[in-house]
């Protein structure tokens, strides 16, 4: 039978203490290796590049690594380095950072758990681009240049992974040059179960949008906007209808002569590179009925900051809205895209039904919600409780990253302690550089070193936060925890980021 890599003989010679202690030493060793590679596997799962993998296939990976600590600030990789290994974070946060020409460093990106770099520079065995810095404590699992590509002999299908890795990181950047590095803003508000208000609220979120921005702002609607010609009771010669308020309301999609699919892109090249905010209502179908998504559609998906999901308050469409959150999920980019359920109790009927399934806001039933041709007048007023639920949704476009500090409320792993007055300064500390913040109270349980598992009452201190803030504060923030680790006497503190666990 072959050995395992853990496989030591023993030559025993007498039953000596002596015997006995490298028994023990034996033992604990196997029982640490084993340890190490479930951790390792587990940690693989979490890994883009990995996760697909069986468990036996990630076994043997795991065999292929080493793992590496680093303290905060420690440098792990050097711009110009040979690039020589594969990272993948299991704990802690780095900065990636590169030196321009005026010895001047700039961040271009923070990665958390789960996370790679260096797997670019193996492929081209070119030196590293850029450095890479620990932010907080950083706990590594290092895969070394020829035995990654031997894995990718060996495991196609990493191969393919990261491939597609590669193609998102050319294709968004073909993206910034063909628009001059132009963001542009795409909401989209899928209308799926019936006319739920989609229109009205698109129109409301570009006038919003462009009070907001004063940018260049249109509405539309998919795969046709000629509804809108009755809808708002517009002269049927319109075709770009601009608004008193300053946004502009497309009702012609160009040449109808052409095949929907190259309508639409031609539309969609059109609209991201005329105007920073684009909002488009969807009447197409992404229920458990639709077991794929349009071609059409899951372009827009690709390129949307913002999905709004409307439904009615129905029982009876529970399934149909879990399946279409489930069929989005797949086609949008982590992170970079937030998607809401937005309940409308759009009809009378609706008022006093209970919801039983899981959603982000709801809009109340409106008597006084003025009609769609009243929106073509300037002095439209729309009703507060519309406006929240609008307010709410524009803030949060930019705002893509979620970032979580878990306040403890005991000391010394067990004596109670009163840290409301630490929760109201993370609170401040917060607001300041994202522009506000909101606390809860949970459960928790961590494992100390000193008493094994306890549980505590925590308070989670969360806060949304655009990519330019998060690039801008993020080594405030783990500043600030490993200040509130010593203040409070932990072992250890934790955040989130992006939904992404760390310790500091």
């Amino acid at each position: 039978m072959q050995k395992s890599k853990f496989d030591i003989t023993l030559h025993p010679v007498s039953d000596t203490p002596d015997y006995l202690l490298r028994i023990t030493i034996l033992a604990d060793y196997i029982n640490h290796s084993l340890m190490r590679l479930s951790t390792v596997v587990r940690a693989l799962k979490q890994s883009v590049l990995f996760q697909h993998l069986e468990e036996e296939a990630l076994k043997i990976i795991a065999q292929k690594t080493k793992t590496r600590q680093f303290f905060a600030e420690d440098a792990i990789v050097h711009q110009g380095d040979p690039s020589n290994a594969l990272y993948l974070i299991t704990n802690g946060i780095v900065a990636v950072k590169r030196r321009s020409a005026t010895n001047q460093d700039h961040i271009l990106a923070y990665l958390m758990p789960g996370n790679t770099f260096g797997e670019v520079g193996i492929l081209e065995n070119q030196t590293r681009s850029a450095s890479v810095e620990a932010l907080s404590d950083v706990d590594l699992i290092v895969i070394k240049r020829d035995d990654f590509l031997d894995i990718l002999h060996q495991f196609p299908s990493v191969a393919i992974e990261l491939c597609k890795m590669l193609g998102r990181y050319l294709l968004e950047s073909n993206r910034r040059v063909a628009r001059g590095n132009k963001k542009t803003r795409l909401v989209l508000i899928f209308d799926t179960f019936g006319s739920l208000g989609a229109t009205t609220l698109g129109l409301v979120m570009a006038e919003k949008l462009y009070a907001q921005h004063q940018q260049p702002t249109v509405y539309t609607e998919y795969p046709n906007a000629q509804q809108l010609l009755s809808d708002m009771a517009f002269d049927k010669r319109t075709r770009n209808f601009k608004h008193p308020k300053g946004f502009d309301i497309l009702v012609s999609q160009e040449d109808d002569s052409l095949q929907l699919n190259a309508r639409t892109t031609i539309m969609l090249d059109k609209l991201m590179s005329t105007y920073e905010n684009v909002v488009i209502t969807l009447n197409e179908n992404v229920s458990e009925s639709s077991r794929y998504v349009d071609d059409n559609i899951a372009a827009m998906l690709d390129y949307a900051n913002q999905i709004i999901l409307l439904t009615p308050p129905s029982k009876d469409i529970w399934k149909d809205i879990d399946a279409a959150q489930k069929q989005l999920r797949k086609y949008i980019r982590p992170y970079e895209t937030t998607t809401f359920t937005l309940v409308n109790r759009s009809k009378a009927e609706y008022q006093k039904i209970k919801i039983d399934f899981a959603y982000d806001m709801e809009l109340p039933y409106l008597k006084d919600l003025p009609k769609l041709p009243d929106f073509k007048n300037p002095e439209n007023v729309v009703p507060k409780a519309f406006m929240d639920v609008v307010n709410v949704l524009t803030d949060r476009l930019d705002r893509t990253h979620q970032i979580s500090v878990f306040i403890p409320t005991t000391v010394d792993v067990d004596q109670i302690l009163d840290t409301s007055e630490v929760v109201e300064r993370t609170l401040k500390f917060l607001a300041q550089r994202f522009g506000g913040a909101t606390s809860k109270q949970a459960q928790g349980v961590w494992n100390s070193d000193e008493m094994g598992l306890v549980g505590e009452t925590v308070f989670i201190v969360n806060t949304f936060v655009t990519q330019a803030d998060l690039n801008k504060y993020l080594d405030e923030v783990v500043d600030y925890i490993k200040q509130l680790k010593d203040e409070l006497r932990q072992e250890a503190m934790a955040m989130e980021v992006d939904q992404k666990l760390t310790l500091i």
